[in-house]
């Protein structure tokens, strides 16, 4: 799941706005006149869609083998493709992301429900043991999954990677007890659920290539955005 080094050029890195604010998984930009008038930026137009993610075979069949050694509970379902580059060649509706831990059929990539999954079992788990122990996850409510849209809901700019299969939110995790713990702007928190999100969190950026935490914008206030968009060298957002 401050979405790394030091920036050597002037223009904002991908994931980055130009007045360095983190966004969903990519800035909106908007056009500057070339004349130095003052008149407002106008919204560029949307550039063309990627297509659709092409899952590689041996890839897909470790990435299933994988999630069915952690015991997710998943059903492949047919491709989707609503156009406009919105869509999932090889989709999962995912029950479980791991043994006891519902996701309500949430659909991705099986990219995304393996490095969620391994986020759970390697990072989200052990820190519970410590900052709660004795209490267990048994689901996870999410904030958008699957979703045709472009990046913050907006009405012009780049594909949302959750259009593509790639991400999911996680808004509240419920625990065995009943309670609910919501994720929430907690930079300050300095309470043991306070540490533990804050370490989750942090943690997700070894699962995920983008990561942004609740506060870190307008836009991301009651939700973690966790994606795996591939970006060059392996760069990371995490914020």
């Amino acid at each position: 799941m401050k979405e790394e080094g030091s920036q050597k050029e002037s223009k904002p890195l991908e994931g980055k706005s130009q007045d360095g604010k983190p966004q969903e998984d990519g800035p909106q930009e908007g056009k500057q006149p070339q004349d130095g008038s003052q008149d407002a930026r106008q919204p560029e137009a949307s550039p063309p869609p990627p297509p659709l993610v092409a899952e590689d075979p041996a890839e897909l069949k470790a990435c299933l083998a994988d999630l069915q050694s952690m015991g997710t509970k998943f059903t492949a379902v047919e491709p989707i493709n609503e156009g406009d580059g919105c869509g999932i060649e090889k989709p999962i509706d995912v029950a479980e992301v791991l043994p006891g831990i519902k996701t309500g059929n949430a659909t991705m990539r099986c990219k995304t429900a393996q490095s969620l999954a391994h986020w759970l079992k390697d990072t989200v788990k052990p820190a519970m043991n410590i900052a709660m122990p004795g209490r267990h996850i048994v689901g996870i409510t999410p904030g958008s999954t699957y979703a045709c849209r472009l990046r913050n809901n907006a009405s012009t700019g780049k594909i949302s990677e959750h259009a593509r299969g790639n991400a999911f939110d996680v808004a509240a995790f419920t625990f065995d007890n009943g309670e609910k713990m919501e994720l929430t702007p907690r930079q300050e928190d300095s309470t043991m659920e306070g540490a533990f999100q804050r370490t989750i969190t942090a943690g997700a950026c070894l699962h995920f290539t983008t990561v942004l935490s609740p506060g870190s914008d307008a836009a991301h206030e009651t939700h973690l955005h966790l994606d795996v968009i591939e970006r060059k060298g392996g760069y990371r957002y995490c914020r």
